[in-house]
């Protein structure tokens, strides 16, 4: 009698485990792409290539979502070369449909670029789509200039997101288009210029929707690139190259090798309405960890990526040390790389005299090369001043702003020739 209870107990065990993994079937899974720029320089190669990464993943996708600046100028010619890839089967598989918006500048460039867009790629303004039982509502910025959008989108953007969540109660509803929601994820703060505050007001009544958006070129392994308040907005990446906001490097807004970024993401749509979105490294096709969840019910209950601080700060591994030596005018450092709980963004370098900073110089981790992130980072410091007894000191920063106790470096002194 107990081997029965225990066979039986065992098979009720079995068959609840076999329910939640069921439960947990994927059912749509879609990729996002944007910022193409067919036309520059190494485009069609990149585009390709992400494609290709994109849709050779299993289970295949059901779709992929092109969310603007499609082309470097809105030309016919880069439209056809565009057709041509999206059109090739070994690139984007028979089945995998595809849904395309106009981005707000560079697919407007010449003065026929809405007519180019919809002529060549045979697509329409804005979609209204079901996939397999799940809203996807999608739009360019239509209008006749750059960062305009058609006069009636937010009134007809009001009436789908209505509509979609009227009909698809419990679902997650898919928004996308190239300008990301103002003042959400990575790229999309007003201070950084890329947002806008157009569409907040919709989007701010619904706590399902899911809003994909291009147009900053920032590294999607931030992770900021994902943010809750409201809704959940999602930076997508670039395929083209990576930048980064001005000020958050002493460089510039374009960092070492950030023509090596391409970027996409492919996300799961789970039979109890739960999401899981996986962020592609198409360069060296690789999956940049951790996936961001979802979770169902869709009502702002379970949002984890809402009001997030970074903690705790970076830190580096005992026994790390700071080299540096004098090139000439310059001061040449290598730094190693400290460990955080999601990303270290950059180091901050400090020269100081008696106490007091100096002078200032910070410089990317380079964490969105992924596997190849170097070990340590040797950087080529310009303007250090001469004449002046200086300690150099590093502090890892991760995205968030949470800094590290300061690696000590050496004392020194450049030489003033004059």
């Amino acid at each position: 009698m107990r081997h029965k209870t225990v066979f039986v107990s065992f098979v009720l065990v079995m068959l609840s485990l076999l329910t939640a993994s069921c439960g947990r079937r994927t059912v749509v899974r879609f990729a996002v792409i944007s910022d193409t720029h067919i036309g520059g320089p190494t485009t069609v190669d990149k585009t390709t290539k992400s494609l290709r990464v994109l849709c050779s993943k299993e289970p295949r996708i059901d779709a992929i979502f092109v969310v603007g600046d499609l082309t470097d100028n809105g030309k016919p010619e880069q439209y056809d070369k565009l057709a041509e890839i999206f059109s090739d089967r070994t690139i984007v598989p028979e089945g995998v449909a595809v849904y395309m918006m106009m981005g707000n500048n560079h697919d407007k460039t010449t003065s026929g670029g809405i007519q180019y867009f919809t002529e060549k790629t045979g697509q329409p303004l804005r979609h209204y789509v079901d996939i397999k039982g799940f809203p996807f509502i999608a739009f360019s910025e239509g209008g006749s200039r750059a960062n305009e959008f058609n006069d009636d989108v937010k009134q007809w953007l009001a009436e789908t997101m209505a509509d979609a969540a009227k009909k698809y109660l419990g679902k997650p509803i898919f928004a996308f288009s190239h300008v990301p929601p103002m003042n959400t994820c990575y790229g999309s703060l007003q201070s950084e210029g890329w947002g806008t505050d157009i569409f907040l007001p919709i989007y701010n009544q619904y706590s399902q929707a899911v809003v994909f958006g291009g147009h900053s070129h920032y590294p999607l392994g931030d992770p900021r690139s994902i943010h809750q308040d409201k809704f959940t907005s999602v930076n997508d990446g670039s395929v083209y190259y990576s930048e980064v906001a001005p000020g958050e490097i002493s460089k510039g807004i374009h960092p070492e090798e950030n023509g090596n970024v391409t970027e996409g993401v492919i996300v799961n749509v789970m039979s109890d309405n739960s999401i899981e979105i996986e962020r592609w490294d198409t360069f060296r096709d690789e999956e940049i960890l951790p996936r961001w969840t979802i979770e169902a019910p869709h009502d702002g209950s379970r949002f984890a990526y809402r009001n997030r601080d970074g903690l705790p700060a970076p830190a580096f591994h005992a026994g790390a040390a700071v080299k540096g030596h004098i090139d000439g005018d310059e001061y040449v450092i290598t730094v190693p790389q400290a460990s955080d709980n999601d990303v270290v963004f950059k180091y901050d370098i400090d020269f100081i005299e008696n106490d007091t900073v100096a002078y200032s110089y910070n410089f990317f981790s380079l964490f969105y090369l992924n596997s190849e992130m170097p070990d340590e980072i040797t950087y080529r410091i310009p303007n250090v001043p001469k004449g002046r007894t200086l300690t150099v000191e590093a502090v890892a920063t991760d995205s968030y702003g949470n800094r590290s106790e300061p690696l000590k470096g050496e004392t020194f002194i450049i030489a003033d020739k004059k």
